[in-house]
């Protein structure tokens, strides 16, 4: 066979070519290309993912509220044993040293810096030594969870590639002090991310299935088993102890065909622009002719976990609404956990000869994605800076309602993802000390709740009024009329009658729309995507039926108390 044409592994790649004789030279390049995909988080004052804003808000919260009489009196500390704290216990202590858009910022980085280790320590681990192939984790880096901004689930998700490496690498030393270790792991994770934990949980029992048959003695099995088993019975037992009670069936949510194609697609998916697009083909590619050449080679015992992985991506629910509250796409999660998974369960076995050819092309594909991800960041950027200098009109303390039409896009934006503006106004909390509805309060998941007198306008997990939607909100009528309408959901709890209950109201716009209720609203400050108006106060709309001041007439009020 021709020499040039062999299959050649991966770990042995690097040396036929003399490109990197020793481990500083893989340690180098993992360093240089790592770096340079982290460079856009440094050149933001403010990261432009989704939930960002209302994170960063969040940990001011918890950070200021003791010394701050107006925050006090909006909001209260709600800690409990919740999953998915690691952000409010790691974060806020730091507030006092570090402004809170920083804070964001490293956590994000150590996010990433988590993912792309764990695959690396799991590669390591699964094949025996790293090589240059889990550097592909690296076109994985800026996905659908990041830009939506689920840091503490991506964290958890690397987290447990380190437990999963390192249950495989201390197989040859069962005993307590390994289960213990383990368990307190475990319960570190659950702490991390609930989801993560269950990913983690599920991955180790499918791997130890998978390698039943293989090196393990059959009369240790039953040992092996209670022992990966056990590391889970503390957090499970905290999980049952703290679950609060169900109040009604869980509901799932498969979305609409295109949003499973977007779940599909998440792994590399920003919706900023067609680079998605590019990335995604070059690594759809590259898989299917590899698989149909044998360039990819699996680590023993992991394509049973693939396939449970799989699978479970492509029947998951895109919401999922039980006792924790809801969860927004369970399917995402699953596929952006898929690829990382797999860049370390695989190991490239194709012709020597191609191997640099790949490289180089996705090292273009790489340099092209994260070029773009800095220039459109640098826009989103501009546009945060822009409304928090015209924010500060509005006043200390105040209740702050979000309009934006979600299904079209913003004025300015450079790419598709409208997402980026639903928190917006969460920047108004931490500059201004407002209220804003849309901040994350589920007492399931969040150490945060609202002061009681605001509850009736709260909603631990909502979207934007449309700008419709503002006007007819505006008329008690319509209460009746949306009344058990599910697409309407949170909207009927902090839109209902608005103009008694808050004192601004912030519209995202599509191009140079007019005010959406002039009878209401009076101009405060504008820009080129926004405008901030105040609301006055028990104010009727002509528009619709006079039911308002009907009410009204009658001492009706819909004033907070």
């Amino acid at each position: 066979m021709n020499r040039m044409s062999s299959p050649v592994a991966a770990d042995t790649l690097p040396r036929s070519l003399g490109a990197w004789p020793s481990a500083r030279g893989v340690a180098a390049l993992y360093l240089a290309l790592t770096a340079a995909v982290l460079l856009p988080f440094f050149l933001v004052d403010s990261v432009p993912l989704a939930d960002m804003a209302n994170h960063m808000a969040r940990i001011h919260i918890l950070a200021s509220i003791d010394g701050d009489p107006m925050l006090a009196g909006l909001y209260r500390v709600n800690w409990g044993l919740q999953p998915n704290l690691v952000m409010d216990v790691l974060l806020p202590p730091l507030a006092g040293f570090v402004r809170v858009e920083d804070l964001a910022r490293w956590f994000a980085v150590l996010t990433v810096l988590t993912l792309v280790t764990g695959t690396v320590v799991l590669h390591r681990a699964l094949h025996g030594r790293i090589g240059l192939w889990p550097a592909a984790s690296l076109l994985f880096v800026y996905n659908h969870a990041l830009i939506w901004g689920l840091l503490n689930y991506l964290f958890g998700i690397g987290l447990a590639l380190w437990l999963l490496a390192g249950w495989i690498a201390s197989a040859d030393r069962p005993g307590w002090r390994r289960g213990a270790a383990f368990a307190l792991a475990c319960l570190g994770l659950y702490f991390v991310h609930l989801m993560a934990l269950g990913i983690y949980g599920g991955l180790l029992g499918i791997w130890e299935l998978a390698r039943a048959s293989g090196a393990v003695e059959r009369r240790r099995l039953p040992l092996v088993w209670v022992q990966g088993a056990a590391q889970f019975v503390p957090a499970a037992a905290l999980y049952l102890a703290t679950l609060p009670p169900a109040s009604g069936p869980g509901e799932f949510d498969w979305g609409t065909a295109g949003m499973r194609l977007r779940g599909i697609w998440s792994p590399v998916l920003t919706d900023i622009g067609t680079v998605d697009a590019a990335v995604g083909l070059f690594v759809v590619a590259v898989l299917l002719v590899g698989l149909l050449r044998g360039w990819f080679r699996l680590a023993p015992a992991t394509g049973l976990p693939l396939a449970v992985l799989l699978a479970g991506a492509l029947v998951a629910p895109t919401w999922l609404f039980g006792r924790l509250g809801g969860v927004f796409g369970v399917d995402m999660r699953l596929w952006v956990a898929l690829a990382f998974f797999a860049v370390a369960a695989a190991r490239y076995a194709g012709p020597a000869s191609l191997g640099p050819v790949l490289a180089m092309a996705a090292l273009l594909v790489l340099g092209v994605r994260v070029y773009q991800i800095q220039d459109h960041w640098r826009i989103y950027d501009a546009q945060i800076r822009e409304y928090r200098a015209a924010a500060l009109a509005i006043a200390p303390g105040s209740r702050v309602l979000q309009v934006q039409e979600r299904s079209l896009p913003v004025a300015g934006a450079p790419g598709y993802f409208r997402g980026l503006y639903f928190h917006l106004s969460s920047f108004s909390v931490i500059d201004r000390d407002a209220f804003v509805p849309l901040l994350f309060t589920d007492p399931a998941k969040q150490p945060l709740a609202v002061a009681p007198a605001l509850r009736e306008i709260d909603t631990p997990v909502g979207a934007p009024l449309s700008p419709g939607g503002l006007r007819a909100w505006a008329d008690p009528a319509v209460f009746d009329w949306f009344k058990g309408d599910i697409e309407i959901g949170d909207q009927r709890i902090y839109g209902y009658m608005w103009q008694d209950r808050f004192d601004y109201a912030v519209v995202i716009r599509q191009g140079d729309e007019e005010n959406p209720a002039p009878e209401i609203l009076d101009p405060v400050s504008a820009g080129s995507f926004f405008a901030i108006y105040r609301i006055r106060p028990a104010t009727c709309i002509d528009a619709y039926p006079q039911a308002c001041a009907a009410l009204r007439a009658k001492g009706r009020s819909w004033a907070l108390q």
